[in-house]
């Protein structure tokens, strides 16, 4: 495919952006020292549900339909400033034979070689720190890790690895990956070599994050372990995302604009304060 032109700071651009940025511009200036991205989350969790009523909401036929319609409905709003993105990890399957600080450890766990078992055969598994973004936000942030081709699945899950891969693996070669306990094809379309730095709190190492994209068409595979499973926690996973406000004055506003969009959809989600 194409090696990634080197991306200045201009990352340092944002992970969200609420009503309050100019466009939809934001630099690495205004956001430096800062928290600017908010965490949207929702609420189910036994905490506030029993069981029996957390069953009852997320086994409802309409329930990721309706975690569809809020996720499409957030990031075409101008209510609120909406970035589609979010950190997880994604695992490399096969023997680990690359430094142990590419690999996930929580910091200071040794993670890698997992032994699990993989429709019916023995497999390792090595966890490594992700960061996915959807066409849109990709855009806003104003990068070019991506083709539009690579935002529909076609068989392939594309992915750009930081610099500390790149002694590894070129462009064009395949990763067997699994991503939410469901195995798919990665594809290497790229490298970057450039902290993506959002906040005072929120950045992307280049040496060891990988970057992947939400993908339409997904539900086209069709060797699922567990198709249902996988588009829930995908789309629970997936508004698990961002929105941008430079002033943090604006956290009530902003945290009610996300609420009154769920009510429509009869989910219950908030705005994290957090710092």
């Amino acid at each position: 495919m194409y090696k990634l032109k080197k991306i200045p700071l201009l990352l340092s651009v944002l992970l969200l952006s609420l009503q309050g940025c100019r466009g939809n511009e934001v630099t690495a200036s205004d956001m430096q020292g800062t928290k600017t991205f908010y965490q949207v989350v929702d609420n189910y969790n036994t905490d506030k549900y029993t069981e029996a009523e957390l069953a009852q909401i997320t086994g409802n036929d309409s329930f990721i339909d309706t975690l569809q319609k809020f996720n499409a409905e957030l990031n075409s709003t101008d209510t609120v400033d909406f970035y589609d993105m979010k950190y997880e990890t994604v695992a490399f399957i096969g023997k680990w034979d690359k430094p142990k600080d590419l690999a996930n450890g929580y910091g200071h766990k040794d993670l890698t070689d997992q032994e699990v078992t993989i429709k019916g055969k023995n497999e390792y598994i090595t966890p490594v720190d992700a960061f996915i973004l959807n066409k849109k936000t990709m855009e806003k942030l104003g990068l070019d890790y991506f083709s539009e081709q690579d935002f529909i699945y076609n068989g392939e899950f594309p992915m750009v690895l930081g610099s500390g891969f790149e002694e590894y693996y070129n462009i064009g070669d395949t990763i067997p990956i699994e991503y939410l306990r469901e195995n798919f094809n990665g594809k290497v379309v790229g490298f970057y070599d450039k902290d993506l730095v959002f906040d005072e709190f929120s950045h992307c190492d280049s040496y060891s994050t990988i970057i992947i994209p939400y993908m339409d068409n997904l539900e086209s595979k069709d060797d699922y372990e567990n198709r249902k499973e996988f588009f829930y926690t995908y789309n629970i996973f997936r508004n698990s995302a961002y929105i941008y406000f430079p002033n943090t004055l604006d956290y009530e506003k902003n945290k009610d604009a996300v609420e009154k969009i769920a009510q429509k959809y009869n989910l219950d989600y908030t705005v994290l304060r957090g710092y």
